[in-house]
């Protein structure tokens, strides 16, 4: 089973975040689970959501404590709370324009860092600072999921309320997804 955790702050699509990606890993023929956790139900405040999915059945319930991944959409919160009980092997993305060095060394970061400047690449593609479906792009080609099937879950998901976001929001998934070697 992988163990997603996906930090931001209301209003930058956390949640949203986590139900494409349970559909992409829905869609790839996987077992999912997707949930949030909301500290105050308004704007700006710390958001996390949670991914689990896996060939057998999903029967664990509660908060990830211990992720195999980590993506973080909001760079001023306290990575000291976000980057507690990642996996040995487990990986954080960091929506940022800094460098992982620099993360590494401000936050002493034993895992494995990936900075993508999504919010710039969203800003460009979507007009807007929303980077969720942008950073997918990158955890996708990470874990191996099939881009078509994110491009399926951005349609499914975000096209319910947003449908006129949902050619760029993929355009910006391919843009972040192409930024991992």
């Amino acid at each position: 089973m992988l163990e997603v955790r996906i930090h931001g702050c209301g209003g930058q699509g956390v949640r949203m975040s986590a139900h494409i990606l349970g559909r992409a890993a829905f869609l790839s023929g996987y077992k999912t689970q997707d949930f949030a956790l909301y500290q105050a139900e308004r704007r700006g405040a710390p958001v996390a959501s949670f991914v689990r999915f896996g060939k057998e059945d999903v029967l664990e319930r509660g908060y990830i404590q211990d992720p195999d991944a980590v993506i973080v959409l909001d760079e001023t919160l306290n990575f000291e709370i976000l980057l507690r009980g990642i996996k040995p092997g487990g990986f954080v993305i960091i929506n940022s324009h800094r460098s992982k060095e620099w993360f590494k060394k401000k936050f002493n970061i034993r895992h494995k860092v990936y900075c993508i400047a999504a919010t710039d690449i969203a800003l460009k593609i979507l007009g807007k600072p929303i980077a969720n479906c942008a950073i997918l792009g990158s955890l996708i080609k990470l874990i191996g999921l099939p881009e078509k099937n994110l491009e399926k879950a951005i349609k499914i998901e975000l096209g319910k309320r947003h449908p006129e976001a949902v050619e760029k929001n993929i355009k910006a998934a391919r843009v972040c997804y192409g930024v991992i070697k």
